[in-house]
């Protein structure tokens, strides 16, 4: 004998399975009732009196239960004489006529007329899609009405438009924006999928003729005669396709990953900067200005710094790094962080000898657990000089405070600044006076040795 609550969850069971053919029946065959209907439910009533009798007070409230008021539906019921009860109506079947009424016994008629209203929106706007619809109408008909048109709007476009190759911001539907695209867009193409013949294993709107934003390359330029080849511009941010058209030309090109120490470099002769395009390290590499110009990398000192590395001279073996050497890393310990989070998938095997050794020994935990020693945190004098910067006010914070026991002819074995001589030798003598001297610390005793 089934209760009401045990014929409900069967009700819900049977709704799920049968609902997708009773919407086709309904917006294709335009049945108003479908085949199966009137449906009845067998309610479980015993068929003999023995039965009964064993369980007299059980059977009694299942008949009673069932005597009262339903929330859709009626009950058939069958006149039955007991010996010790007399007679009594037996409940024999629950009956549905509509699947409204069935619906309702689910819990899901809202969502009944919620489909059956979509459907029908679709039938009349797109009707070749009408097959996808039932595959994916409960996704559908749980959107708001007010996104629920617009994705019928933007599929009936996509339909006549699939070659148009445009920007998600130039479909002309009104409500429909990039933020409705990042939210809808795995409905979207569950909808098309199978009328459009789309890539079942993509989940990009590229294969709707949906074109990305233009990928933008951020690049700095050090040289005055450079900056006046793009309206005096130091810092810019240029599109990967017009790159190659830019009528650069420079000697040296620097690939960082920091813009805030980028822009804060002064100036450099035939020097630019580019902001390491992480996703697009190949399409950067492969420009022929770039390609053709002396190229270095001047990164932090860390895992995820000598990966990049590596990615870089893959497709520039001649890429040079800068400062990301043993002698920049324990000169300036107090700079160092423990935060090195970076998850290595494989060794980088295009680095040289030096830089596989640092790398071991930053992966190992040589120096300390996750120890890193970030690009931004260098001295810009040091990072400077390192680039061969001119500056005369850097070299000087050099030549006065010995940073990172470097001097601007401890780089490259000349000295591009002779009339700071004189100044450097007066600083050595009035570090002396002071009594300043040599503690054991390897960096200072190399800026000593510079000055002299």
């Amino acid at each position: 004998m089934k209760n009401r609550s045990i014929i409900r969850s069967e009700i819900n069971h049977y709704y799920r399975a049968k609902v997708i053919s009773w919407l086709a029946s309904h917006v294709k065959d335009k049945r108003e009732v479908p085949e199966d209907f009137p449906t009845h439910l067998y309610l479980g009533a015993p068929s003999n009196e023995e039965d009964v009798v064993s369980n007299k007070e059980a059977f009694l409230s299942f008949c009673n239960e069932w005597s009262t008021n339903l929330p859709a539906g009626h009950v058939e019921f069958v006149d039955r004489t007991f010996e010790e009860l007399g007679t009594i109506k037996v409940p024999i079947h629950l009956v549905f006529e509509t699947p409204e009424e069935l619906a309702t016994w689910a819990g899901h008629k809202v969502e009944y007329h919620s489909a059956i209203r979509c459907l029908s929106l679709i039938l009349q706007e797109i009707p070749e899609l009408i097959d996808s619809a039932l595959n994916v109408i409960n996704s559908l008909a749980n959107l708001d009405w007010i996104d629920f048109e617009r994705m019928v709007a933007v599929s009936k476009w996509f339909c006549s438009h699939r070659d148009h190759m445009c920007l998600t911001r130039q479909i002309p539907i009104r409500g429909v924006d990039t933020h409705w695209f990042e939210v809808h867009s795995p409905l979207l193409l569950d909808f098309l999928r199978d009328y459009l013949e789309l890539n079942p294993y993509r989940k990009d709107l590229l294969q709707l003729g949906v074109v990305p934003p233009p990928a933008l390359v951020r690049i700095v330029i050090f040289d005055d005669e450079l900056k006046s080849k793009v309206g005096g511009m130091k810092f810019f941010a240029c599109s990967l396709e017009e790159m190659p058209s830019l009528n650069l030309r420079p000697d040296r090109v620097v690939f960082m990953d920091n813009i805030a120490t980028a822009v804060a470099l002064p100036a450099i002769k035939g020097t630019i900067a580019i902001i390491t395009p992480l996703n697009h390290i190949r399409d950067v590499c492969q420009i022929e200005w770039v390609s053709h110009s002396q190229c270095q990398y001047l990164g932090s000192i860390d895992l995820r710094s000598f990966a990049i590395l590596h990615n870089l001279r893959l497709y520039l073996p001649n890429i040079e790094s800068i400062l990301m050497d043993e002698q920049t890393l324990l000169s300036n310990q107090d700079l160092w962080t423990s935060n090195d989070t970076y998850q290595a998938e494989c060794a980088p095997i295009a680095l040289n000898q030096s830089e596989t050794h640092l790398y071991r020994c930053l992966l190992d935990g040589v120096y300390g657990n996750k120890i890193r020693l970030e690009l931004e945190r260098l001295p810009l004098a040091l990072i400077a000089t390192a680039l061969g910067s001119e500056d005369e006010a850097l070299a000087r914070e050099i030549a006065l405070n010995g940073i990172d026991g470097l001097t601007p002819n401890s780089l490259n074995g000349n000295d591009p600044y002779p009339e700071l001589q004189e100044e450097i030798r007066r600083a050595k003598e009035q570090k002396q006076k002071e009594g300043a001297q040599d503690n054991g610390d390897s960096s200072y005793q190399q800026a000593q040795e510079n000055l002299a």
